[in-house]
């Protein structure tokens, strides 16, 4: 489970929830409808009509909650998850990755240099994969 009070994961995880993304122009634009997005005022648990950003600033905690509530209901797919989910049965070690298998040796070549950190690893989320 990722820690959305953490500044980073939370604006990572807020990033994923709104598909946001730059325009040519360089503004920013959500690709989630306002109506199903839980920082908006309908979805938000105050009675304000404010933007997402003004919720945020106004009620910091409540959106760290809110973008963290959608967090927990949509993890991002790693390649755990997926080498789990086709061998649900693998003995894993005692950090919870499986056993004697190394996603550098089976072509993960996402992280530049093995330092034997499995768990680094097996926790890269795959990119577009939510499950």
């Amino acid at each position: 489970m990722i820690d959305c009070s953490k500044t980073a994961n939370y604006f990572a995880e807020k990033q994923r929830m709104t598909k946001k993304h730059k325009l040519n122009g360089g503004a920013y634009i959500c690709e989630l409808n306002c109506a199903n997005c839980p920082l908006n005022s309908l979805n938000n648990g105050t009675n304000d009509k404010i933007s997402c950003s003004d919720f945020e600033t106004l009620y910091p905690e409540k959106a760290v909650k809110a973008v963290q509530k959608w967090s927990d209901e949509h993890p991002q797919t790693t390649y755990l998850s997926e080498f789990l989910k086709n061998y649900p049965n693998a003995p894993l070690d005692d950090e919870g990755t499986p056993k004697g298998v190394c996603p550098h040796t089976l072509g993960l070549m996402d992280i530049d240099n093995c330092d034997d950190n499995c768990i680094k690893c097996w926790n890269q989320p795959i990119d577009g994969g939510e499950e």
